[in-house]
């Protein structure tokens, strides 16, 4: 299962994304890629460690009520294939 992290601010790192997503994740996350950090257009993915949909959802859910550097993150989970089709 897959988890799209988007909105991210500008002024990150990704190692921060890495940070944030690690932390807020825990165990649950296995892989992490951070694109085009810096820019209006960043974006993160992540593997979850779970093929249980409903809580790869709750994990999105929770997601989008965190803050990254006080400003609010977006995401969603795809459960086959991967989660590149961003929402705006």
């Amino acid at each position: 299962m897959n988890l799209l992290l988007w909105k991210l601010p500008r002024r990150t790192s990704a190692r921060e994304v890495r940070r944030f997503l690690e932390h807020e994740l825990g165990s649950y996350v296995s892989d992490i890629e951070v694109h085009d950090a810096g820019t209006s257009h960043a974006y993160a993915t992540a593997t979850l460690a779970t093929d249980v949909p409903y809580i790869g959802e709750a994990m999105a859910q929770q997601l989008c009520q965190r803050r990254l550097n006080d400003e609010p993150v977006r995401a969603r989970v795809s459960v086959s294939g991967d989660a590149s089709a961003r929402l705006h």
